[in-house]
């Protein structure tokens, strides 16, 4: 379990730098990476994504899953794992 908290906290701190830094993301857009859920076997990453403006949220979130086979290669670059999980983004439910 330690294992898993540990390649969550990488991952969403990875997944953050990638989209600042690689995808093409609209200038008034600020968005918030906020957690990450993996799947038992750690092939699939759940991945949300928050913003002060709902509307910027899902926004980027359509970006993001556009862009996850891009995403998913630049991960397998950075992290030396045996299995990559593959991310999807979906919104921050709203409390």
């Amino acid at each position: 379990e330690r294992r898993r908290q540990k390649l969550r906290s990488v991952l969403l701190r990875e997944l953050s730098e990638i989209v600042r830094r690689d995808i093409n993301m609209p200038e008034d857009a600020f968005v918030t990476l906020r957690d990450v859920q993996l799947s038992k076997d750690g092939s699939k990453a759940t991945v949300f994504v928050s913003s002060l403006r709902e509307e910027d949220a899902l926004r980027a979130v359509e970006i993001l899953n556009r862009s996850a086979g891009y995403i998913h290669h630049l991960l397998g670059k950075r992290l030396k794992l045996r299995v990559v999980p593959r991310p999807s983004f979906v919104p921050l439910p709203e409390d």
